[in-house]
Order: C-alpha cells, then sequence, then structure tokens
C-alpha cells in the first residue's frame, strides 16, 4: 500500500509541472468521481459522476485518483451467505477530451489491489472511541483476506488470497444538450469492456452498457446541484455463476462554493443491487453518501478528498464499511 501512494503522489509532482494552465471549464467542480464500492457493484457498469460540464473542442483533462475501500460484512439467511472482509485499493486513471460541437471523450482504466490492508485496527479504534459497534469487527482478525458469497448451498464467490490486476475499463461519450436559465443540461453513453480478471472478481468478464441524462443547476452564486440519472444493461458474468439485474443508477450532488476556489460535496448514489444472493440486508439499494473537499491549487489544476459512509439512515444503505477517495485533476 505505501508503494502505491508512493506512485499516486509521484505523478502528481511530476505531472503538476506539466499541466496546469487553464483554468477550469465552469465555475463549479463537483461532483466527485465515487460511487458505491461494495464488491458486486463494482463488477458492473457504474456511471461515472458528473457534471453537464463538456470540454472545449481540443482541451484535456487528466484524472487520477486512489481510493481505499475497506470492507467487513458477515450475513446469512438459511444456505445464503454473504461475508465480506478484506480492503481494495483502487488507483484511477481517466483521460478525457473535447472533440468539438459540444462533444466529449473519456476512458477510465483501474488498476486494483485486494488484501489485508491496513486500515483495521484505526477503524476499530474510531468505533471504540465514539461507542460504534462496528458491524461485529470485534469478532474477526485484523488484516485478512476473505470473501464467500452463497445462495441456495452453491458458492459464488470464494476468494481468500491476495491480487492485484488491471479493472474493465469504461468508455464514455458526452454531449451537451445546452442550458435553460439556471440549468444546465448533456447527455451520455457508456460502455464498459471485459479487461479485469473475472476470476478474482476484478470485473463481470463481460460488455455492459448504458445510457444517461446529467443536469447541473446553480441556485445562486454559492450553491450547485448536480444530478446523474442512467440506465445499465449489464452483459451476463462469465464467472459470478448467478444472473445479473440490468439498473438504475441516480446520483444527486451538492455543492457549497467557500470561494472562488474551495468547494464543500455532499454526495449520494443509488442503485438496487446488481445480483440476488437470498440475505435480505445484502440485498438491499446499494446507496452510500459521500462528504469531500475540492481545492484549485492553482488554475487548472484541481485536489480532492473525500469520506464515504455506509450507515446514515436513509442516506445510506449497503456500502463499504470505509472509503477513502483522494484525487487530482488537470486541464490543458
Amino acid at each position: 500500500m505505501k508503494l502505491w501512494l508512493l506512485v499516486w503522489a509521484g505523478v502528481v509532482f511530476i505531472s503538476g509541472a506539466a499541466w496546469g494552465d487553464k483554468h477550469l471549464p465552469d465555475k463549479w467542480r463537483a461532483p466527485l468521481p465515487v460511487r458505491n464500492a461494495e464488491p458486486l457493484n463494482t463488477l458492473f457498469l457504474q456511471a461515472p459522476p458528473a457534471s453537464a460540464s463538456v470540454l472545449p473542442d481540443n482541451e484535456v483533462q487528466i484524472h487520477l485518483s486512489l481510493d481505499v475501500v475497506n470492507h467487513l460484512l458477515f450475513d446469512k439467511a438459511g444456505d445464503n451467505r454473504y461475508e465480506q472482509d478484506f480492503e481494495i485499493q483502487r488507483l484511477t486513471a481517466t483521460y478525457a477530451r473535447g472533440i468539438g460541437s459540444g462533444m466529449e471523450i473519456a476512458v477510465h482504466i483501474p488498476l486494483l489491489a485486494r488484501n489485508g490492508g491496513f486500515l483495521d485496527e484505526a477503524i476499530n479504534t474510531w468505533h471504540r472511541w465514539f461507542g460504534f459497534k462496528g458491524g461485529g469487527r470485534a469478532s474477526h482478525r485484523n488484516y485478512q483476506v476473505h470473501e464467500w458469497i452463497a445462495r441456495g448451498g452453491r458458492t459464488l464467490v470464494l476468494l481468500d488470497t491476495p491480487a492485484i490486476g488491471v479493472g474493465d475499463v469504461v468508455v464514455e461519450g458526452r454531449k451537451r444538450l445546452g442550458q435553460s436559465g439556471r440549468s444546465f443540461w448533456a447527455v451520455r453513453a457508456m460502455l464498459k469492456l471485459p479487461a479485469g480478471n473475472a476470476a478474482q472478481q476484478f470485473g463481470s468478464g463481460a460488455v455492459d452498457a448504458g445510457l444517461g441524462v446529467i443536469c447541473t443547476y446553480r441556485s445562486n452564486s454559492r450553491l450547485v446541484w448536480h444530478g446523474n440519472l442512467s440506465v445499465v444493461w449489464v452483459g451476463s458474468p462469465t464467472r459470478l455463476d448467478a444472473p445479473a439485474r440490468n439498473m438504475v443508477q441516480w446520483m444527486l450532488t451538492a455543492e457549497y462554493l467557500f470561494d472562488a476556489r474551495t468547494s464543500f460535496v455532499l454526495q449520494v448514489d443509488d442503485n438496487h443491487t446488481p445480483v440476488v444472493v437470498g440475505v435480505p440486508y445484502a440485498d438491499g439499494a446499494r446507496r452510500s453518501l459521500t462528504v469531500g473537499l475540492v481545492r484549485e491549487i492553482r488554475p487548472g489544476l484541481c485536489a480532492e478528498i473525500s469520506l464515504t459512509e455506509n450507515q446514515f439512515g436513509w442516506l445510506a444503505r449497503i456500502a463499504p464499511d470505509f472509503h477513502l477517495h483522494l484525487g487530482v485533476r488537470w486541464y490543458r
């Protein structure tokens, strides 16, 4: 994990010297590129969070993000099992370019590592400080790799070793529709390509496709709302031994602009579970709440940080136990 942090910091430092000579295309910086990272959810296409901005012709955006995601959930119902105890580090590189006529293309390439991680004891301490139960963490040893999902006595997923590899690649195209008063609109098409190792649960092994609409609404000089609504058609997973369901995905983001360079972001994303395993709690909606900050370091260079919550009443349901996101983006 230390190597991943060094690589991420090194790329930020080196690239920052060559990039960052353009202003942001709009006066907002959200949403954050964070969606519910529950392991079954990430096997399939997740519409990348987006505003209605579209890059001008020949303008380029590079986005590099590191997500550290800690999973802990043990539940069962009869012969059905849903057990997860491991950590994922996800390094995602995104290249986007304006191609004129109000259109933009983007490619998202993730590199994944699954292991015991380093956060278990820190999360245990956090829970003790505030008297949280912690989902039964005290009953399980720290830093293990364990995932077992079974339905009707048939094992769908069984993993207990670390792994590293490329995840499924997402290709996306956006088209600006225009502006109506304070509202900005865009549409997009998405395709997930099976580049990840399905046997290691780094992808579904199949092609997924999606269509979506994006709206950004500026309430006043400081408050901006971003909404995403997408339909995703999923291919049959090759190694999961279970059918997957098409999904409607939505995301709502409130962005408060503290000043000309800093935004506070509150974000909720949602979709139903793509695979039903027969455990009522685990089959609930994948909904998570993300709180973060985005800061413009200098014109054309932004950094972001966020935490995602998995238990917050209606706003968060089935999601990782802990999700830290760090990101940096350049415009040129």
